[in-house]
């Protein structure tokens, strides 16, 4: 289908700085910030990761360049900045484990699946046949958005928040629309004729790759595709650039068992608790706890960083089977228990990795897009925010 745009939809796309969770030692002092909610998140450990460069002669300023943070997004109006995730008819409703949801929350998103060209190409990181790798030659994604191949794109979903869990649905309103290569892409709603009508505001977005058994997830909070990530700070280095990082994993406080993944802050090197159903199906084998006081209590976190450890386990080019198949059910992972089977197994196979862009559900379906008439930005973020950091978004399976 061949979209054409009828009118101008207004720039809804801005990308705005959303609530950050700060990852901190424990007993360290916490700097309060309006946008926080009452609880705060720790490391599970004082260990921060960091991985570094094309060469060695970087390796001394390699623990620098992840100080520096994409502005990821949702829209904020101050007057509404400190409103409850309750307002305007959204029930909060306890689970089967206790955990306070607010029912009726709901969120769209893609997954579409990064096509790097991994063959060497002239002016490139891949001239001379080598590809980018990190000082310790494991092989990374390009930097440069000329060494990206077309996407696969992925297909929309809209997840909502219902009394016994999330429930993952297609829809066939929304598509996936970017212009072309090196070019922003978003999430547009489309008429029967093909026409974009409306553009959510993007909540949060993030690549994420599998890059071998010894880089088994490296995550980003932006569109690596765009040439816009790194594996080293540079002086010169714009607004938009964002730089990789082990899966970061971190918790709210000593006393938590769930785990939270994120695209920024400092996580520790192991998820919370021990035994938990979802290794190594979503996160890799190496993050296990075995020492853990805590039985595990679920994964959560940032949305985009979870759905695209989940897309791992999709064939090439087919990510949307993940979410179509219910894999991801009631806030369970009811997929492959086992680690996915199509990642890179060696030094010598080229990375995998996907773009994920989390949208809010903020367009009111039949009505032009305006801001009369679109859902507050700031009321949805709210919700999807508490849903993120209040929730438990991946429960333990039962045995």
């Amino acid at each position: 289908m061949v979209m054409t745009q009828h009118r101008q939809v207004r720039n809804s796309t801005a990308i705005r700085p959303k609530p950050k969770i700060f990852c901190l030692p424990p007993n360290q002092e916490i700097l309060a910030t309006p946008e926080l909610p009452p609880d705060h998140c720790h490391l599970d450990s004082k260990m921060s990761l960091f991985f570094g460069s094309k060469s060695s002669s970087s390796r001394n300023i390699s623990h620098s360049y992840r100080d520096k943070h994409f502005s990821s997004s949702h829209g904020s109006r101050s007057k509404h900045r400190d409103r409850d995730p309750r307002a305007s008819g959204t029930t909060i409703a306890a689970d089967e484990d206790g955990v306070r949801v607010p029912t009726g929350t709901s969120f769209l998103f893609v997954v579409n699946e990064l096509n790097p060209n991994y063959e060497p190409q002239v002016g490139s990181d891949l001239q001379g046949g080598e590809m980018l790798r990190d000082q310790w030659f494991n092989p990374m994604p390009p930097e440069h958005a000329n060494e990206y191949l077309d996407e696969w794109p992925g297909l929309v979903f809209r997840y909502r928040q219902e009394q016994h869990g999330g429930v993952v649905t297609l829809e066939n309103e929304y598509q996936w629309y970017r212009p072309g290569r090196g070019h922003e892409g978003h999430i547009v709603r489309v008429d029967a004729a093909g026409t974009i009508t409306g553009r959510p505001m993007v909540y949060s977005q993030a690549s994420i790759f599998s890059c071998g058994s010894h880089l088994p997830v490296i995550v980003g909070p932006g569109d690596a595709s765009l040439g816009n990530s790194r594996i080293l700070r540079q002086a010169l280095d714009s607004d938009t650039v964002f730089y990789w990082s082990l899966l970061p994993i971190c918790r709210w406080n000593d006393i938590s068992n769930v785990s939270y993944v994120t695209t920024e802050g400092r996580g520790g090197p192991s998820v919370v608790g021990k035994n938990p159903s979802w290794i190594p199906s979503l996160v890799p084998q190496i993050y296990s706890n075995p020492n853990a006081n805590l039985v595990s209590g679920g994964l959560s976190g940032d949305l985009s960083v979870l759905i695209g450890l989940m897309a791992f386990h999709s064939r090439k080019g087919r990510a949307s089977e993940v979410f179509s198949s219910q894999k991801w059910h009631h806030n369970r992972w009811v997929g492959s228990q086992h680690a996915p089977t199509h990642v890179p197994r060696t030094q010598e196979d080229n990375p995998r990795g996907f773009y994920v862009q989390v949208c809010l559900d903020n367009l009111v379906w039949g009505l032009e897009d305006s801001e009369e008439n679109d859902i507050l930005a700031q009321e949805c973020s709210q919700r999807i925010f508490a849903l993120e950091w209040h929730s438990v978004l991946v429960k333990e399976n039962l045995a």
